[in-house]
């Protein structure tokens, strides 16, 4: 049965990365991640994979890093295309930096607000 969603390794954006470590999953810290895999009900398997797509690698090279097949990943990455309501890696991206940001702006939230003047409702990042 054919998935309804586009392959995601034929995604239109294609990212050039530098030589040297991956730098794309190293924006957010350990913390930010796993409140972002808990707001948005992500498994521990998803979110290692999510991490991996923010640092552009492709589905052979995540399978290869978690040592599983490329179906195994493929399929992950569809299921993970649902539970965001997205058709790509680039809005999955988008998806997951949003809700970031939305968490930075929850209350009793332990991520601290981006913004350092949020508090002061002189933040253009307020919605």
């Amino acid at each position: 049965m054919q998935s309804k969603f586009p392959s995601p390794k034929r995604s239109a954006v294609r990212l050039i990365q530098p030589p040297g470590p991956p730098v794309g999953a190293v924006l957010l810290s350990d913390v930010a991640w796993a409140e972002i895999a808990h707001s948005l009900k992500l498994s521990g398997r998803q979110l290692e994979i999510v991490r991996n797509i923010f640092d552009n690698y492709t589905e052979a090279t995540i399978a290869s890093n978690l040592r599983v097949s490329e179906h195994t990943i493929h399929s992950h990455l569809n299921r993970v295309f649902q539970k965001l309501h997205v058709n790509t890696r680039a809005q999955m991206v988008l998806r997951v930096m949003q809700e970031f940001l939305t968490l930075t702006k929850a209350p009793g939230s332990s991520l601290p607000p981006i913004c350092r003047n949020y508090g002061r409702r002189h933040c253009s990042i307020e919605g």
